[in-house]
């Protein structure tokens, strides 16, 4: 798929709208994994999709409904202006979200590290295991969308590490429901979990058993499930490193 058969059809709007017919959203998907221009045209178009969806939901879109059936002039103008300022309030609303999300990563990083560690500590409690052996930090992995000229993420497992956990935000989005599938570098798939929901903050957290991730490079895919149809959200490297 070419960047002028994607401008003239397109490709990046529709596949927004979910307008695509299977074997060509497929293509698309291919393309846009590799292409850093497409790529941000494509975020760019999801987070205005989703301004827009969080305007309505705030009821600023409300005039269009009341102004049907009602004549013509000072009315419309004031119906443009509402759209603009909604409009304007939709790139404010993306602009803060984006804007906080350096501190929302740090705190959110925190949160999942605690609240994983406390599940750590109940477990290794009810098997009468000291507490102060369950205090070890959860190795923690921010996973970010593969792009050609960037490294894959890395992470060092140590011997007692049970759990790893992979955070990843993948920006605006349809779906409510996610698979993760982790494969190796002979593309065997490893291991999946299921039905991820997104955090407050627009974030996934899944936890891994360190025990089936042995030192080498993992392909790491996210789908989209609900709502279907089902796509490709993204694709993340991993570097899994042994002392």
């Amino acid at each position: 798929m070419m960047h002028s058969e994607i401008e003239k059809a397109e490709t990046v709007e529709r596949y927004v709208r979910n307008q695509l017919a299977p074997a060509e959203r497929q293509a698309f998907e291919e393309h846009f994994i590799g292409c850093d221009e497409c790529f941000e045209k494509l975020q760019a178009a999801e987070r205005f999709s989703a301004g827009l969806h969080d305007a309505a939901e705030r009821g600023l879109l409300e005039l269009r409904s009341q102004s049907q059936g009602m004549k013509p002039g000072w009315f419309a103008w004031a119906f443009a202006a509402t759209t603009c300022i909604a409009l304007i309030m939709a790139g404010l609303a993306g602009w803060a979200y984006f804007g906080q999300m350096p501190r929302l990563r740090s705190e959110l990083r925190q949160t999942a590290a605690q609240l994983k560690a406390e599940q750590q500590s109940r477990s290794r409690t009810e098997q009468a295991v000291p507490v102060e052996q369950a205090e070890a930090n959860v190795p923690l992995v921010m996973l970010q969308a593969s792009r050609a000229r960037e490294e894959a993420a890395s992470v060092i497992l140590k011997p007692d590490d049970k759990q790893l956990v992979l955070w990843i935000e993948p920006g605006p989005t349809r779906y409510r429901d996610f698979r993760l599938d982790v494969f190796s570098s002979d593309n065997h798939l490893i291991t999946s979990v299921d039905h991820l929901r997104l955090s407050r903050y627009g974030a996934l957290a899944a936890s891994l058993p360190a025990q089936q991730l042995p030192t080498g490079d993992f392909r790491i895919t996210l789908t989209g499930q609900n709502p279907s149809p089902a796509a490709l959200a993204g694709e993340y490297h991993l570097k899994i490193r042994r002392p």
